[in-house]
């Protein structure tokens, strides 16, 4: 029987941590599914993840760009989510040969989803640690805490110094952690950059932050030929790009009345006369699975 532990993110590592305090003579083996995609914060973390841990962290996947260009350049979305699948999940599976294993997943007791599907592959048993011992996001954030191995966050300093300026104090000492984290944040979490999940206030930090990669993502929206694809729908890379001042504009806004309303303070702000939930729901975190920043 073989015992491992994917790691991805915050809510996977704590389950490693947890893992190793509550059964520390298990042989664990610990994986990561890259996809050749990733920013170069998630590979320090990485590294001082396998000091903590003692043990190599072992990498298993595909590189997405290959299979993209494999696929003609369609790219992968909400209802053809093979870049996952393809780069991650199948070669995991393959890794994994056949033989008995006990995955541990990353689900906290505070989520209501669902772990890996085994009915094509009966010899990997789930367990989920944090959700057998009631673990919440804010328990999660004190274990990895108590190791010193926070994720990237992604801190966008520029919002966060606008957002300072427009409600004339520093709105840190008012948020707990996960809500700095996410309401500053860049990125919403730790997976490739290619990914059609993301929010649009996180593609103008890429346009900021890595234009060369912003780049790269918009002539792959070019290559579709007769056809267009483009990473979100009806919002192709260039009409990010045009607009970019605006959509950082409204996450700050958004990001500011959500603070002034949780400290009772009056504020008109009016961004725009667009009502987008992808700007409004200031804590939203998409993730694409258990193997992709979790």
């Amino acid at each position: 029987m073989r015992f491992i532990i994917p790691i991805s993110g915050k809510d996977s590592l704590a389950t490693a941590i947890l893992q190793k305090e509550l059964e520390p003579d298990l042989p664990y083996e610990y994986v990561f599914n890259p996809t050749g995609s990733e920013l170069p914060e998630v590979f320090k973390w990485m590294q001082n993840v396998e000091k903590y841990l003692g043990k190599k962290i072992v990498h298993v996947g595909e590189n997405l760009e290959a299979i993209i260009e494999m696929y003609n350049y369609f790219l992968p979305n909400q209802k053809a989510r093979y870049c996952t699948r393809k780069s991650k999940i199948e070669p995991f599976v393959k890794w994994i040969n056949g033989e008995e294993c006990t995955v541990y997943y990353g689900i906290r007791a505070d989520e209501n989803r669902a772990g890996f599907n085994n009915t094509t592959s009966p010899n990997i048993h789930s367990k989920m640690p944090l959700l057998e011992k009631g673990i919440d996001l804010k328990g999660v954030y004190l274990i990895i805490n108590s190791k010193g191995l926070k994720p990237p966050v992604f801190f966008w300093e520029s919002v966060y110094k606008e957002v300072c300026r427009i409600l004339n104090f520093d709105v840190k000492i008012l948020l707990t952690e996960y809500e700095f984290d996410i309401l500053f944040a860049g990125r919403s979490r730790a997976n490739c950059f290619i990914c059609f999940n993301q929010i649009l206030y996180e593609l103008v930090w890429m346009l900021e932050t890595y234009p060369m990669l912003f780049d790269k993502m918009e002539w792959y929206e070019s290559q579709g030929g007769e056809y267009e694809y483009t990473w979100k729908r009806d919002y192709p890379m260039r009409k990010i790009r045009e607009n970019a001042e605006r959509i950082k504009t409204k996450r700050i806004y958004s990001i500011s009345k959500y603070i002034a309303k949780k400290v009772q303070l009056d504020l008109f702000v009016n961004p725009s006369d667009e009502d987008d939930e992808e700007f409004y729901d200031v804590l939203s975190v998409k993730s694409c699975g258990l193997f992709c920043g979790k």
